[in-house]
């Protein structure tokens, strides 16, 4: 009984602290229930905007959480999503999802570990560059080769089947990529309040520190990067079925990695649930304006780097949270409670307080 209350508490304490049990209840209602009155149009952008948060938040774990920067998620989704496909297909390996979904993720993993290696003593400039590089070589080599990303001939991948129900509509396809999604924000969570977490945070704010802690650098850099490729290869796996054909070749080109970076970017290096409103907002907009004007989704991911980054680390999350602070503790003083005026209550770690120097001073720790 005393390992099942331990065990309990663990996983109560990653939710956010300061919101009641019945805003979880109405989140999971609407994030299940919204898909049934919408049109099949908003369901399928619905799930995209799950997959893209998938993607970015292997972007918050590296850049935010192990102080790298990477500019090559864009292809290593796009990998992912070819090599998928290529499993599925007839003309292909034709596997069940699963096992093909695997062998996207496992070449995604490797390309990821082996690009995790030379940065142990490369600087930011030069990970950026050797990332950059990655993503050139993929876009010339896998993604110009018709056998995997179907060339001028049309190629079909259905959607997978489990347990026996289908998942050939859209709504039921959203269903997928929303509990991946789901799973992915509460790994993370557990991940982030593990001794593993707070050495990769140790590792990104100050190398020689850790270091001299006994934290191997190199060790929690490489799984930094190999977590952002696990993210960005189940990405890629759920984007195959979503589209049933291959993707043109453009939707993973080198300025769509700076799109991917956007997102994390702009909702704050210290809020997963940021990174998600983020991903929906990017996704939608340009379809619910398109009856106004057309906006490209770059053009938002553009202005949100620029916006992000003048936010700072916390982003337009951690502006937000600060607001939301300031009212709670305005009230508490105004109620006169004792202790209102000290800052986040125990267990309610700001990580924002951390990227400050894991994202803006990680350099100087080389």
């Amino acid at each position: 009984m005393a390992r099942i209350r331990q065990g309990a508490r663990r996983y109560a304490d990653v939710l956010p602290r300061g919101l009641p049990p019945w805003a979880y209840l109405v989140g999971a209602v609407v994030a299940v229930g919204w898909v049934r009155v919408a049109s099949t149009t908003w369901v399928f952008l619905g799930a995209a905007a799950c997959i893209l948060a998938i993607a970015c938040m292997g972007l918050t774990i590296l850049v935010g959480w192990g102080g790298e920067v990477s500019l090559a998620q864009a292809s290593l989704v796009g990998t992912s999503v070819y090599i998928t496909g290529y499993a599925l297909r007839a003309d292909g390996l034709h596997w069940p999802f699963i096992p093909a979904a695997a062998l996207g993720v496992v070449t995604v993993v490797v390309l990821s570990a082996l690009i995790s290696v030379p940065t142990a003593r490369l600087s930011g400039m030069y990970v950026m560059v050797l990332t950059l590089g990655l993503q050139v070589t993929l876009e010339r080599t896998l993604f110009t080769n018709a056998r995997f990303a179907g060339g001028v001939e049309s190629v079909y991948t259905g959607r997978p089947r489990f347990f026996g129900v289908g998942l050939d509509s859209d709504r039921a396809y959203y269903f997928l990529p929303f509990l991946v999604l789901v799973a992915v924000m509460v790994g993370l969570r557990l991940f982030r309040h593990s001794r593993h977490g707070r050495a990769l945070f140790m590792v990104g704010r100050d190398r020689r520190a850790a270091a001299a802690m006994g934290i191997s650098p190199l060790r929690y850099k490489l799984l930094a990067f190999m977590i952002a490729g696990v993210l960005a290869g189940v990405a890629g796996a759920l984007t195959t079925p979503l589209y049933r054909s291959p993707p043109t070749s453009l939707a993973f080109i080198s300025v769509q990695s700076l799109f991917y970076l956007a997102v994390p970017v702009t909702a704050g290096f210290g809020s997963l649930a940021g990174v998600v409103v983020v991903a929906f907002v990017f996704t939608m907009t340009p379809h619910a304006l398109e009856s106004v004007m057309r906006i490209s989704p770059l053009l938002l991911g553009g202005a949100g780097l620029m916006l992000g980054t003048y936010a700072g680390p916390g982003g337009f999350g951690g502006v937000v949270l600060d607001r939301v602070r300031a009212r709670r503790e305005a009230g508490l003083l105004a109620a006169g409670e004792p202790g209102a005026a000290v800052a986040a209550p125990a267990g309610e770690l700001d990580v924002r307080d951390e990227m400050t120097t894991s994202v803006g001073g990680g350099g100087g720790a080389r």
